[in-house]
């Protein structure tokens, strides 16, 4: 997960990474965030952002114009307008912008914003495995996974209807993985805070019935997150 703050006003940036940085805490999340102060800057950008907070009235490329340009580059960002020209609000769902935030920007608002963003990420990205019984590779959801388990070199998936193959260890997964609902809790587990059931100092219950150990280790680590997504869920 990774969020561009773009506006050209040192002051506004400044104050949405401090709003951002804030949500983090009380989410109990690491978000990694980058600015910029002109939209041809993110537009030249290698990287690959899943959230964009974007001004409208920039010097050299103004937000539609930016947007726009993701949008030909088939961008699937959730772009967040910030701007003092609500005017502009129905030129910018033109290009599927996800929400529209007035300046000053409303710190609740702003975290719905992040919340739902994350929600429907999560439901979009998918990855790569192997179908061991009919022997191909297919794409899930991340969504779907219940928890993923390694084995030797190896990681079994787990999902409601099968279980897959991935072709590496559990800690090239979890970099895989780019939603904020995946948990490593022991050395061998990780799973996925939708479909946990119950859990104790012990363990998880998932979704399946399954039992998942939790390390005493990440014990306090676990409930923190944990109770961080049932707070936004």
């Amino acid at each position: 997960m990774k969020i561009a703050v773009c506006d050209d006003e040192k002051v506004f940036r400044n104050e949405l990474i401090r709003m951002i940085d804030q949500y983090c805490t009380e989410r109990g999340q690491v978000i990694p965030t980058d600015e910029y102060d002109d939209g041809s800057k993110l537009l030249n950008s290698t990287i690959s952002y899943d959230i964009i907070l974007l001004d409208h009235q920039m010097g050299y490329l103004n937000g539609l114009d930016t947007i726009k340009a993701l949008r030909e580059k088939n961008s699937s960002a959730k772009v967040v307008f910030v701007s003092s020209y609500s005017e502009v609000v129905f030129d910018s769902m033109k290009y599927n912008a996800f929400r529209f935030l007035v300046k000053p920007v409303d710190k609740e608002k702003l975290y719905e914003a992040i919340d739902e963003a994350i929600k429907e990420l999560g439901s979009e990205y998918k990855i790569v495995v192997r179908d061991t019984e009919y022997n191909k590779s297919i794409v899930i959801p991340e969504k779907d996974i219940i928890y993923a388990q390694a084995e030797n070199v190896y990681t079994y998936i787990t999902t409601e209807n099968a279980s897959y193959r991935y072709s590496s260890n559990l800690s090239h997964l979890e970099e895989e993985l780019r939603s904020d609902f995946f948990m490593r809790i022991h050395r061998s587990y990780l799973v996925n805070f939708n479909h946990i059931a119950s859990f104790d100092k012990t363990g998880v219950v998932l979704s399946n019935g399954h039992r998942a150990v939790i390390s005493r280790a990440k014990f306090k680590e676990f409930s923190n997150y944990y109770m961080n997504y049932v707070k936004r869920a």
